[in-house]
């Protein structure tokens, strides 16, 4: 068993309920009604989001805050397997937003909140196979949150069938009370239903296996379970010589809960988690299992470019790839429950996580169900997140508008206390606003918000760490939201001192960590038309490092590393908020104009090594310490010469990493590459083709925009293409694309039969390409 892979469940079935579906755009009069004609419909799968298929319009209600996207209501319906057999159970991972829930026409279900993940007993209607399924979705009041949202069943649909003696959705809670290299202590508590007419003398197994599937620790425990209750079995468990979940070695164990009735097993159920321990300390930061770790995180929201709010597993993995590269190691959840997968990939590739509920809470929409709502939706995220053990921080809620007003930390208190009941295990926080006025007006904001949180999550506000503790604000610090570049004023959060915010964690050892706003672009909270997102995080929504981010790799990586960055004010850029923005910096040596002239070029390298040497067409340029920078910012003035620059990076003496730019000719042909050679036939998994516009030399041309048109023929297809360019108003669900920056992709999805696929692309007056690759069986 490799440390990705789980044990079976043999007791249960759980089943996608992926395709089948039909869907209709607009309101549909007895949409529920199992009699009602769809033969018309759209057939699509699921997880689906129509808004990513526009149209695109200024005049689209959900404004900049939606990026201009649409929204509305829509119909999905589709049958139930005819072969259910037991109880059956419907999971649906994420539904955008206040939807209803059908079988055969009767109401099932509702709910406002589209982050949720909710479960509905699909027995107490009767339901035996083949009955209709329907959901209406109604993402057509607006405002409703900040920014791109989509609209649908954007997340996975399960069906889960048990017999009616069984482990309650969701109903482990899997603690490791203490750990070490020789023994850790593991508690399980375990909540098992008896949905008989009476009562029933149960017994439950629970044993622990470990990443090579070898059971390590096993205990046993009986109880009767009344007619129509729910028993808590706990289980305390000893693991010698365990694995710890660290960041360089995510190991993961496993509880496999196995419930027996008369003797026979009924079900089964089992619970990926981490051993470890982790302590948040007020002066020295984060440890996890006794080691200090600074957390080098970003923010990210739950979009993915061209493919929207329905993102596959693939899409999220080759991100956290990405982020991996340039030595991130956490991630904060911004603003709401992100998709079980991603953690799931948090907790496999070696990420710490704060998982957070709501932004607003009160505004955006939200004040006419949060009363009723809001226990629900916080129970559903600790519940369905409580054993990843990337997870080492709950936040209840981010920037409400009325932050410090008596109000707001009446409404703070109730979420946090409720939190801490739900899961004891971790510490609460709720991400603070920079909205104080000034340094006293701040320190007294924190301190009426910590009375009510275990961790400060200060947003935008590293100017005032050291004022924190002078004023004797003595809790663990986390600069939750920070700026790529720009510090804010003494006292004012908006300012423009080229002092970058990660000196403020750096230069502190108190501060646990920082997150980047944002890690990646995101769509919505957009400016002006025809601008459709966020366009200042440190990864495009292609994928692809901006050339700044070489910065951030330079100051998080210990991989040695040296990148050219050259300043350039021409270089085309969507816009965004200036204070948010890095100064413009390209990752090239092309500068028309400048040829002959002897003009300079100003430059950057970034490093984590003790010297760069700097090498113009062959000719020594110099050698410059990182130690005599203040910034880790090493500027050079280069005069222009059309050739080759290279960059040299040493440490003592021996040279640890180079970075070549080459000056590109004219535009001579496309150059694909795929990102993988092989890919699943699961009708899920994906391939990403990047197009370059080369020179004859295969140099990219850094101001290329030609139209690249894609074509894929066998074993899958187009499902998006993009450019990072969010001023664009070309369509993302679409076969072609204007390069920009000289690039675009084109994103690729497998088919479920298998076979070869190749991917071509063309342009005018450029000679094309195209590549191949096998999509096989899903292993």
């Amino acid at each position: 068993m490799t440390a990705g892979s789980r044990p079976s469940e043999e007791h249960r079935r759980v089943r996608r309920l992926e395709q089948g579906w039909r869907f209709h755009r607009g309101d549909v009069e007895n949409g529920e009604d199992p009699a009602l004609d769809d033969s018309n419909w759209e057939s699509v799968e699921v997880p689906h989001d129509w808004s990513i298929e526009g149209p695109w319009d200024p005049d689209n209600p959900g404004d900049q805050q939606q990026g201009f996207a649409p929204g509305g209501i829509g119909w999905y319906r589709r049958e139930l397997p005819d072969d259910v057999d037991g109880e059956p159970t419907l999971r649906l991972d994420g539904v955008y937003r206040n939807f209803d829930v059908y079988v055969d026409g009767e109401h099932v279900g509702h709910r406002p909140y589209g982050y949720s993940t909710v479960t509905y007993d699909l027995a107490e209607f009767g339901v035996e196979g083949g009955e209709t399924l329907a959901v209406r979705v109604d993402n057509d009041e607006y405002p409703h949150s900040r920014w791109y949202t989509g609209s649908g069943i954007y997340r996975n649909a399960h069906l889960i069938e048990t017999d009616s003696v069984a482990v309650t959705p969701f109903g482990t809670d899997v603690r490791t009370t203490a750990a070490n290299g020789r023994r850790a202590e593991v508690q399980v508590l375990t909540e098992v239903e008896n949905a008989e007419d009476g009562a029933v003398d149960c017994a439950l197994e629970t044993d622990i296996v470990d990443a090579d599937g070898e059971i390590v620790a096993t205990a046993g425990s009986e109880a009767t379970v009344d007619a129509g209750e729910a028993h808590e079995f706990e289980q305390r468990l000893s693991v010698a010589d365990p694995d710890r979940w660290t960041l360089d070695d995510p190991t993961r164990h496993f509880a496999r809960s196995v419930v027996y009735r008369n003797g026979e097993p009924v079900d089964d159920y089992v619970t990926p988690f981490g051993i470890r321990t982790f302590e948040w300390t007020s002066d020295q930061g984060f440890y996890l299992n006794g080691e200090p770790v600074t957390m080098k995180g970003v923010n990210l929201h739950h979009d993915a470019g061209c493919l929207g709010a329905a993102v596959p597993e693939r899409a999220l993995e080759r991100r956290l790839e990405t982020l991996q590269e340039i030595g991130c190691n956490a991630i904060r959840m911004s603003h709401n429950p992100p998709q079980p997968e991603l953690l799931d990939l948090c907790d496999r590739k070696g990420f710490l996580v704060i998982d957070e509920s709501f932004d607003k809470w009160r505004h955006e929409g939200a004040d006419e169900w949060f009363d009723e709502w809001w226990r629900e939706d916080l129970a559903a995220m600790v519940d369905r997140d409580r054993n990843h053990p990337s997870i080492v921080c709950w936040s209840v809620g981010n920037e409400s508008y009325d932050q410090g007003d008596d109000s707001m930390l009446d409404d703070l208190a109730m979420l946090t206390e409720a939190t801490s009941e739900m899961d004891p295990t971790r510490p609460v926080t709720y991400g603070a606003a920079p909205w104080g006025g000034d340094t006293a007006g701040m320190v007294a904001q924190l301190e009426d918000i910590g009375e009510h949180v275990d961790i400060l999550s200060c947003n935008y506000q590293e100017q005032w760490f050291e004022a924190f503790r002078e004023a004797g604000l003595d809790k663990p610090i986390i600069s939750s939201e920070a700026k790529p570049f720009f510090l804010g004023g003494e006292d004012e959060d908006i300012g423009f001192i080229a002092e970058n915010p990660w000196f403020g964690v750096a230069d502190n050892d108190f501060v646990a960590g920082q997150f980047i706003w944002s890690g990646i672009d995101y769509l919505g909270e957009s400016r002006e038309w025809p601008n459709k997102g966020w366009a200042t995080g440190l990864i495009d929504t292609t994928g692809a490092p901006k050339p700044e981010t070489g910065f951030h790799e330079s100051v998080w990586s210990d991989e040695p590393m040296v990148q050219i960055a050259a300043f350039d004010p021409d270089r085309d850029r969507p816009a965004g908020r200036p204070n948010w923005s890095w100064p413009a910096v390209s990752e090239h040596w092309t500068f028309p104009g400048r040829e002959g002239s002897r003009d300079f070029v100003h430059l950057v390298t970034f490093t984590n090594a003790e010297t760069v040497e700097l090498y113009c067409n062959g000719e020594w340029m110099g050698e410059r310490d990182l130690a005599d920078t203040s910034d880790r910012m090493i500027e050079w003035y280069v005069p222009y010469e059309a050739g080759t620059l290279r960059a040299v990076a040493k440490e003592d003496g021996e040279v640890v990493a180079e970075h070549e730019l080459e000056t590109a000719g004219e535009p001579a042909r496309v150059e694909l590459d795929a990102d993988r050679e092989t890919i699943a036939a699961d009708g899920r998994d994906l391939v990403y083709v990047e197009a370059t516009v080369t020179d004859d030399e295969g140099v990219r041309v850094p101001r290329a925009d030609d139209l690249i048109r894609f074509s894929a023929s066998g074993a899958g297809d187009i499902v998006g293409v993009d450019n990072g360019d969010l001023d664009s108003d070309e369509p993302y669900v679409a076969e072609s694309r204007s390069a920009y920056h000289g690039t675009c992709v084109a994103v690729v999805q497998a088919d479920r039969d298998g076979g070869p696929l190749e991917i071509a692309a063309e342009a005018d007056g450029l000679d094309g390409d195209s590549v191949r690759l096998a999509v096989g069986s899903d292993d």
